[in-house]
């Protein structure tokens, strides 16, 4: 008797055991399958994620080593992060910079000398593949040098970068110190590729609307380039879509989740100094009468980034490689200092507004350009017909309606938004890189203003309203990101291989 009892119990046991299996089975199946309708049901983001990872490794191999805009500077400032260098301490005949083992500081020099001989002769006839076979008979006996003195390397402009715009590189300066120099170039371009596909893709996510939009606008040639190569405008796009996108949502949703949008609006005002103008983005969440109730919120999601940004500023005193100017010409150096010009302008009000107006009006056409998407050091152009092409889609791909409370407030705040940007970029280059004597303000170049486009996405679909017929959009957005993917592989690999 007593062995029935016990067998029954084992029984019952078994039964109770292989049912919470299944159920854990179950509760499993559940979670995938929920998980697997999310994914499916964001059409937007698996195609940009797919799209970016594809086409960003293939302009990641095919760009040669230092091809990239800055891209020797980038590289050298992410050096110093990677070995602890938080500020700038080594400086020579006033130029800020950091110390370099020799055998790095020459494979760096043979690039650095490589395309710029490839910039005036590949109208002749010369290759990369040529320079790459010069390198390899070059860099066995630079294995001798391992041992010599370190170099000074100039930052040349990238001293005021945070170290924020640079996270995955840096990740990867880490993980591969021990690759000879082209190879660590490659795996810190894919590092960044990965990480600020990420970043958009959680944007586009996110986003209530105009998820197309900000698919066409991240795989733009110019966005989809700079998150291939070392740079920091691939960090300075994908945090200003992701805050961009989290400030529409609270628009839609109510304002929740402070302690994310705080977060990343404190990580695109570090990305780069004038994306503190995003911060006016979180005006728009709620109606102003309602700004002195939750005025404790606002705070907690801007003061780090009004804090933090000029913090970092005065911290570094960059100088935006002003020297560069001074090499050519001589000017005073005053007018290189912001505190100086700021007094200037205080006594010439119309000087800023009419230099800022003769740069845009006398440059109007390469800005265009620029934006849409001028590559390698801003000596690569696309066929003509890809700019008025991706163009006009970019224009059209922002009608749809938005169903949102308060649209009025949404277009006042990302007006103000996209045009505040773009005037505090021209007013950072007017106080440190451009003279008084110079009637223009120099340096500016079409591809910062990608970083408003978001913004501008949102203001003109507010401001319009209006619905392009059923499946036009996706439409528009995916022709325009195939343009914009075949264009650039055709464009860089036909210049340098």
């Amino acid at each position: 008797m007593q062995e029935v009892k016990s067998h029954e119990q084992s029984i019952i046991s078994f039964r109770q055991i292989t049912n919470s299996q299944l159920s854990r089975t179950h509760v499993f199946r559940v979670g995938i399958s929920h998980v697997i309708t999310s994914i499916t049901a964001q059409p937007a983001t698996i195609f940009f994620v797919l799209f970016s990872l594809v086409l960003g490794s293939a302009i990641a191999f095919i760009v040669p080593p230092l091809r990239g805009p800055d891209e020797i500077a980038h590289f050298v400032r992410i050096y110093s992060y990677v070995h602890g260098e938080l500020l700038p301490s080594a400086e020579l005949d006033g130029r800020k910079g950091t110390f370099v083992k020799r055998e790095l500081y020459h494979k760096l020099y043979f690039f650095k000398t490589a395309g710029e001989q490839f910039a005036t002769a590949r109208q002749e006839g010369m290759r990369y593949g040529q320079i790459m076979r010069l390198y390899d008979d070059l860099a066995v006996p630079l294995q001798d040098e391992v041992d010599g003195a370190a170099i000074f390397a100039p930052f040349a402009g990238t001293e005021g970068y945070n170290p924020v715009a640079y996270l995955p590189y840096i990740a990867a300066g880490i993980v591969g110190e021990k690759l000879d120099f082209p190879q660590l170039l490659l795996l810190m371009r894919l590092f960044g590729l990965v990480a600020f596909t990420a970043a958009v893709a959680y944007a586009i996510w996110v986003i209530p609307a105009l998820k197309w939009s900000f698919v066409i606008i991240a795989l733009l040639p110019v966005s989809l380039y700079n998150r291939s190569v070392l740079s920091a405008d691939g960090a300075a796009l994908s945090s200003a879509m992701v805050i961009t996108a989290l400030c529409l949502r609270s628009v839609a949703r109510g304002p929740d989740q402070a302690w994310n949008r705080a977060f990343w609006m404190t990580l695109c005002a570090l990305s780069k100094q004038a994306q503190i103008i995003f911060v006016l983005l979180e005006l728009m969440i709620s109606p102003m009468k309602e700004l002195r109730h939750r005025w404790a919120s606002v705070a907690y999601v801007i003061l780090p980034s009004l804090i933090l940004s000029p913090l970092w500023v005065f911290a570094v005193s960059a100088d935006i490689a002003a020297w560069r100017l001074q090499l050519e010409e001589h000017h005073p150096p005053e007018q290189f200092d912001p505190v100086w010009k700021l007094v200037y302008m205080w006594d010439h009000p119309s000087h800023f507004p009419l230099a800022m107006w003769r740069a845009m009006s006398g440059w109007w056409h390469r800005l265009w350009q620029e934006l849409i998407g001028i590559l390698g050091w801003q000596d690569v152009l696309l066929q003509s017909w890809t700019y008025i092409m991706l163009t006009g889609l970019l224009v059209l791909v922002p009608f749809q309606k938005i169903q949102l409370d308060g649209r009025t407030r949404v277009i006042i705040i990302t007006g103000l938004t996209a045009a505040g940007y773009v005037v505090l970029v021209y007013l950072i280059f007017f106080l440190i890189y451009t003279p008084v004597d110079i009637d223009h303000v120099r340096g500016v170049q079409g591809r910062y203003f990608v970083i408003a486009l978001p913004a501008a996405a949102i203001f003109v679909a507010s401001l319009i309203n209006r619905q392009l017929p059923n499946g036009v959009v996706p439409s528009i957005a995916i022709i325009g990101s195939m343009i914009s993917g075949a264009t650039t592989l055709e464009a860089l690999f036909r210049v340098h291989w």
